[in-house]
């Protein structure tokens, strides 16, 4: 039951990040440097609180790469794997960019 509903969010934000984007509305914020050297980015219209109330889903880009994402806003966050589906294990963030980012994410919603 809980990956049937981390997959039905899932679909749903992509799917709201893909309108705003063909849309040309999407809000890209820059978060800095990650420990890799490469530029973060965070999509500030794809954060969604996840409908359980334990976190947020969110998209960001690193370098060339646009991964969707879940934190439960513990300082962790995971990452969609290539099958658009099921979730890599939670990671700690390696860089205050994604330090940065994690908090940006969890505290969005409350500054709107």
């Amino acid at each position: 039951m809980l990956s049937r509903m981390m997959t039905l969010a899932a679909i749903f934000v992509i799917a709201v990040e893909a309108n705003a984007m063909a849309q040309g509305e999407a809000r890209w914020e820059y978060q800095g440097v990650a420990s890799t050297g490469e530029k973060v980015y965070l999509n500030l219209d794809s954060i969604q609180a996840d409908a359980r109330g334990g976190g947020y889903f969110f998209t960001y880009q690193i370098g060339q790469d646009r991964p969707f994402s879940f934190t439960p806003c513990d300082g962790r966050f995971q990452v969609v794997k290539a099958d658009g589906v099921t979730f890599e294990p939670m990671l700690e963030p390696q860089s205050e960019a994604t330090r940065k980012m994690l908090r940006r994410v969890c505290t969005y919603h409350l500054s709107q």
